[in-house]
């Protein structure tokens, strides 16, 4: 196994730089800020032998390790198929660290892609359950973009819930940001008209069924009429054939995205992962806090890794660090 880091300007611009040294099998294991804070510094790895080459059973190190991922996964109720996977990869990584075996084998059967900024031309699209965060999490994101400089408007079709308007209207209002309404997908287009169009635009949807043929048709109506990027957003620690039954439905609508949230509220991760392997959605950013100011944490194979783990929480993963890992 080789060990390699790439420091540079943008993530984009490292990983790049990953794939054009290292190839298209290298795989991520850290991403931080570079040490002078003007870049990111991405560690990488890429095997020098075949798996075949390697005796699993004569190094104690490495049976240790594949014990405690082995003894993770079941902890989380991992499915066995899942399971499965992620222990043939971490096994095959002749990884001596359960934390940097069990991140290379998330990499490997899972996608991580950041959320996107919300553009004038491509408003972001929350989508879920009734009671998944959809609004906290709009909310974090139009605070987000406040944060950067960048202007912003909530668009809120969640009016059917008690208190959902007056919920947007107090985030609005506290953000200082334009809040627009839309009651259905045919007023969509309408109120997306209202945003000025130097102002990005987040969707906040009303809860949808995913058992419900029509109201995913409604919702898959209101995706195509925003030219929205949607995201689905799914609380942590449910039943994982309902979360990857549940994701499909929201896939097949046209979500691209999967954002976790309650992680604060749940201790296992079969639901969302679940999730994200049955509907093939990357895994995009995390929550464990309702405050509006606790924001969202982007997420890596290296921060899942660590919630996987015993004693894993989010602040622990929001700021992964590089480790020695290999023998």
């Amino acid at each position: 196994m080789r060990l390699k880091s790439f420091t540079a300007s943008t993530l984009p611009e490292a990983m790049r730089r990953v794939r054009d040294t290292l190839g298209a099998d290298a795989v991520i294991l850290s991403q931080q800020p570079s040490e002078d804070g003007t870049g990111v510094r991405v560690t990488a790895a890429l095997e020098d032998q075949p798996h075949e080459d390697f005796d699993l059973a004569s190094d104690t190190r490495a049976v240790r390790t594949l014990d405690e991922v082995s003894e993770a996964l079941a902890f989380h109720r991992i499915p066995a198929g899942l399971c499965s996977r992620l222990l043939t990869r971490a096994a095959g990584l002749v990884a001596f660290d359960p934390l940097m075996a069990l991140a290379g084998a998330l990499d490997s059967e899972f996608s991580f892609t950041g959320l996107p900024e919300a553009r004038p031309d491509r408003p972001l699209m929350l989508v879920g359950p009734p009671g998944a965060g959809k609004t906290v999490t709009a909310a974090k994101l139009c605070a987000r973009a406040r944060l950067a400089g960048k202007a912003v408007a909530l668009v809120t079709m969640d009016a059917v819930k008690s208190g959902g308007l007056a919920q947007a209207a107090a985030f609005a209002e506290a953000l200082g940001i334009r809040l627009v309404q839309a009651a259905d997908s045919a007023a969509l287009g309408a109120a997306l008209a209202e945003v000025p169009a130097d102002h990005g635009a987040i969707i906040d949807t009303v809860g949808g069924n995913a058992l419900d043929a029509e109201n995913m048709a409604q919702l898959a109506a209101a995706i195509a009429a925003a030219r929205a990027e949607a995201a689905l957003v799914l609380p942590s620690g449910g039943d994982a054939a309902e979360c990857a039954e549940t994701a499909i439905a929201y896939a097949d609508c046209g979500a691209r995205r999967l954002v976790v949230t309650r992680l604060d509220l749940t201790r296992r991760l079969a639901g969302p992962l679940s999730a994200a392997q049955a509907a093939s959605l990357p895994l995009s950013a995390a929550s464990a806090s309702p405050e509006i100011a606790a924001g969202l944490t982007a997420v890596n194979p290296v921060a899942l890794a660590r919630l996987l783990l015993p004693g894993g929480m989010l602040a622990d993963a929001a700021a992964p660090t590089e480790r020695q890992a290999y023998g």
